[in-house]
C-alpha cells in the first residue's frame, strides 16, 4: 500500500505532465497556425510576384497622401507642421472676392488673348517637318519670353536623343517654367505643346495660318489643341498677377515643341529632372472631352496599351526562294497565319478572355454615348470611306472608341519593303501590334493570354519555325475616383463657369499617351480639363472653335486656381530638405507690406500698454478698486485714531 505522501506526489507528477503536454500541443497548434499564415503570406506573395503587372496606379486613392500626418517632418520651425492646413474663412472670402474681379479682368482682356492667339497660329510650328523646325523653336521662344514676364524662372533644354544630330542648330527643346508662390501653398504641373500638324491650304476657307473669326467661330490652325489651351493658361495667370499680386498655388509648366511626333527625348529628360517634380501634387492636361453641347465631361480614367513584337526564325541565313522554296519552314507564312488568328472576320479580337477584367458601362455613361453629338455619315465622308464596322450604330461605334479594348496590326519588320521584285525568303521576321488597354484591365494579366494564344496556334497549325513573343512597349491604363477631392474642385470651377453641371465619368477613358507616359513615370494624380468640343474638327481642315468657349477656358483655368487652393497643402519636407525654410512671392510680398506700414500706431499700442501695466502697479488691494479716493481718507483718519499716541510731536501735527 503506497503512503499518502507517494500518491499526492504522483498525482502532480501526472497533472504536470498533462498540462505540459497540452501546452505542448496548444504550441504545436500554434505553429501549426503560424505554418499556415506564414503559408498563406508565401501564397499571397507567389500571386502578387506573379501578377507583376498590377497597376497599384488604377487603384490608389490619392486623397490618402493629404489626411495622413507627414512622418517624415523633422524641422523645428516647419510651417507645415499639420498637413491639415485648411484655408481659414476670411482667406476663402478674400479669394473669392477677388475670383469674381479675375473673372471680369479676362472678360475686359479678351482682345489681348485674341491677339496672343493669333500671334502663335501665324508661327507655321509644323514639327513633322523638318524644315519647319526653326517654326517651333520661334514659338517655344515665345512662350518662354511670356512667362518669363509673368515672374516664371523658364529653362530650356534640348531633348535630341541622336547624339550626332544634339547640338545641330535649331535643336529640339523643351521648356520647364516654374513660379513659386509659397512653400505653404499646393503645386500644380501644366503640361502643354505648340506645335501642331500640317494642313492643306487648298482644303481650308482661308489661310490656315492665320487667325480669322468668323459667325462667332475662331479659324486656325491649333486654336482646339495646344496653342488655344496655353493662351487661356497665360490669361489666367496674368489676370491673377493683376488683381492679386500673386498666384493662390505654385504654379509649373512643360512646353513641348514635338508632341506631334510622339514627345522625342522628352521621357529621358523626365527621368533626368525627376527633381522637378517632388513637390508637385497634381498634373493638369487639357482634352476634347465635350461629347454634346448640353455638359461638359470631365474623364477619370486614362487608356493604356501593349505593344507587341512576334518573332518568327527559321534557318540560320535567308535563302532564295527559287533554290529552297518548298523544302524549308517559311517564317513569312508561319507570321500571318499567327497575326490573322488574332482577329476574326468581323475585325473583332479573337483571343480569349481578353474583356475579362473591362470597367462596365453606367447608365449614365450609356446615355452619354447615346446623346453625343456624333455622325457616322459625317466621319465616313471625311475619311472618304463607305462603310464601317458597326455601321449607323453610334453608341456601338464610340463604345469601340472609348471603351472596349481594340487590337490594331502596324507592320513586318525584316520583309522585303522595296519596290523591285525580289526573291528572297527571309528567316527572320517580326509582326508588330498594338492592343489598346481600358481602364480595370491588367498588363501582365493581358501579356500572359496573348502569350498562351498564340502558343496554342503554334502547336496546332504544327508549325517548324520558331516563335518568341515580345512585348516592344506598354503603359497600363489607369482611372481614379470620380469622387475624390480634385474632381469635385475640377466640377465646381467648370460648373461655375458654363453653369452647368458637368459629369465625370471613369468608363469613358480618354486616349492622350503623353498623360499616360507622365501618370507612368511621375506617379502623380492627374486632371483633365474639358476644353472643345468634338465638333470643333479637332487637327482637320477648317479647324475651329467658338470664341466664347476659348474665353471660358481661360475662366475654368482662373477658377481651377482657386477651387485647388483650398484643397489640403501637404508637408514636403520629407522630400525635399528644408522645403518650409523657402521664400516665395508671398513671404517677399508680405515683408514688403510690413515694411510699408506706418510705424506710429505701433508707438501707439506700445504706449497704451505701458499705461495699463502701471495702472495695474498701482492698485494693491481690494480698497482700491471699490472705494473713492474721499471714502480712503476718511479711513486713514479712523485708523488713526485707533493707533496709541506718538511721542513724535511733528509727526502728529503733520498727519492732522
Amino acid at each position: 500500500m503506497r503512503s499518502p505522501t507517494t500518491s499526492r506526489s504522483t498525482m502532480r507528477n501526472t497533472q504536470r505532465r498533462t498540462t505540459t503536454g497540452s501546452l505542448q500541443t496548444r504550441r504545436t497548434t500554434t505553429g501549426s497556425l503560424q505554418s499556415r499564415r506564414t503559408t498563406t503570406g508565401s501564397l499571397q506573395s507567389r500571386r502578387s510576384q506573379s501578377r507583376p503587372g498590377r497597376s497599384i496606379l488604377s487603384n490608389r486613392n490619392f486623397d490618402d497622401d493629404y489626411d495622413e500626418n507627414s512622418a517624415k517632418c523633422h524641422c523645428a520651425n516647419c510651417k507645415m507642421r499639420f498637413m491639415h492646413r485648411e484655408s481659414s474663412v476670411e482667406e476663402r472670402y478674400e479669394l473669392e472676392v477677388k475670383l469674381a474681379d479675375v473673372l471680369q479682368c479676362i472678360d475686359h482682356q479678351s482682345d489681348e488673348a485674341l491677339a496672343d492667339l493669333g500671334h502663335l497660329v501665324k508661327i507655321k510650328s509644323i514639327s513633322v517637318q523638318q524644315e519647319h523646325l526653326r517654326d517651333s523653336r520661334d514659338a517655344l521662344e515665345w512662350m518662354t519670353n511670356r512667362l518669363a514676364q509673368l515672374k516664371f524662372r523658364t529653362h530650356q533644354y534640348p531633348i535630341s536623343n541622336d547624339p550626332h544630330t544634339c547640338f545641330v542648330e535649331p535643336q529640339r527643346k523643351v521648356l520647364f517654367a516654374n513660379y513659386f508662390s509659397s512653400p505653404t501653398k499646393g503645386t500644380v504641373l501644366i503640361y502643354t505643346h505648340l506645335d501642331v500638324v500640317p494642313a492643306d491650304r487648298d482644303c481650308w476657307f482661308n489661310d490656315p495660318f492665320e487667325l480669322n473669326a468668323l459667325d462667332g467661330l475662331l479659324y486656325g490652325r491649333g486654336v482646339t489643341s495646344g496653342k488655344g489651351m496655353a493662351v487661356g493658361w497665360l490669361q489666367a495667370i496674368e489676370c491673377w498677377l493683376k488683381i492679386n499680386r500673386d498666384l493662390p498655388m505654385n504654379v509649373k509648366f512643360i512646353v513641348d515643341m514635338m508632341h506631334e511626333v510622339g514627345s522625342e527625348g522628352l521621357q529621358h529628360y523626365i527621368e533626368a529632372r525627376s527633381d522637378f517634380f517632388l513637390d508637385v501634387d497634381h498634373m493638369i492636361f487639357d482634352t476634347n472631352t465635350w461629347l454634346n453641347s448640353d455638359r461638359p465631361m470631365i474623364a477619370c480614367g486614362l487608356t493604356g496599351w501593349a505593344y507587341f513584337g512576334i518573332e518568327v526564325r527559321g534557318a540560320n541565313k535567308n535563302l532564295e526562294s527559287g533554290l529552297a522554296g518548298g523544302l524549308v519552314f517559311e517564317p513569312m507564312t508561319d507570321l500571318c497565319h499567327l497575326m490573322n488568328s488574332l482577329l476574326n472576320k468581323e475585325q473583332e479580337i479573337n483571343i480569349p478572355r481578353m474583356d475579362l477584367m473591362v470597367k462596365r458601362l453606367t447608365v449614365e455613361e450609356w446615355h452619354i454615348l447615346e446623346t453625343a453629338e456624333f455622325s457616322t455619315y459625317k466621319y465616313m465622308d471625311q475619311l472618304g470611306i463607305r462603310r464601317l464596322r458597326h455601321g449607323s450604330n453610334k453608341v456601338d461605334l464610340l463604345q469601340n472608341r472609348w471603351c472596349k479594348p481594340t487590337l490594331s496590326m502596324h507592320g513586318i519588320q525584316g520583309a522585303d519593303h522595296k519596290t523591285e521584285c525580289s526573291k528572297t525568303l527571309p528567316m527572320l521576321v517580326t509582326g508588330k501590334f498594338s492592343i489598346k488597354l481600358i481602364p480595370d484591365q491588367e498588363l501582365a494579366h493581358v501579356h500572359f493570354i496573348v502569350k498562351e494564344h498564340l502558343l496554342k496556334m503554334h502547336h496546332e497549325l504544327e508549325m517548324g519555325t520558331d516563335m518568341t513573343l515580345h512585348l516592344l512597349d506598354a503603359c497600363e491604363p489607369t482611372s481614379w475616383s470620380t469622387t475624390s477631392k480634385a474632381t469635385k474642385a475640377v466640377m465646381r470651377a467648370v460648373g461655375d463657369v458654363f453653369q452647368k453641371q458637368p459629369v465625370a465619368t471613369a468608363g469613358i477613358a480618354a486616349c492622350l499617351p503623353i498623360a499616360s507616359v507622365f501618370r507612368k513615370m511621375v506617379d502623380k494624380p492627374i486632371i483633365l480639363i474639358p476644353y472643345s468640343r468634338r465638333l470643333d474638327r479637332h487637327n482637320q481642315e477648317n479647324e475651329s472653335i467658338e470664341e466664347d468657349l476659348f474665353m471660358r477656358h481661360s475662366k475654368v483655368c482662373a477658377s481651377l486656381f482657386y477651387e485647388l487652393s483650398s484643397l489640403p497643402v501637404r508637408c514636403k519636407c520629407g522630400v525635399i530638405p528644408d522645403y518650409c525654410k523657402l521664400w516665395g512671392v508671398a513671404e517677399r510680398l508680405a515683408v514688403t507690406s510690413e515694411e510699408a506700414k506706418p510705424p506710429v500706431k505701433r508707438t501707439l499700442l506700445t504706449s497704451i500698454i505701458s499705461k495699463r501695466a502701471q495702472a495695474r502697479k498701482s492698485k494693491k488691494n481690494i480698497k482700491d478698486y471699490l472705494m473713492s479716493f474721499d471714502i480712503k481718507k476718511l479711513i486713514k483718519k479712523i485708523d488713526l485714531k485707533r493707533k496709541p499716541p506718538s511721542n513724535n510731536i511733528q509727526d502728529e501735527k503733520s498727519e492732522d
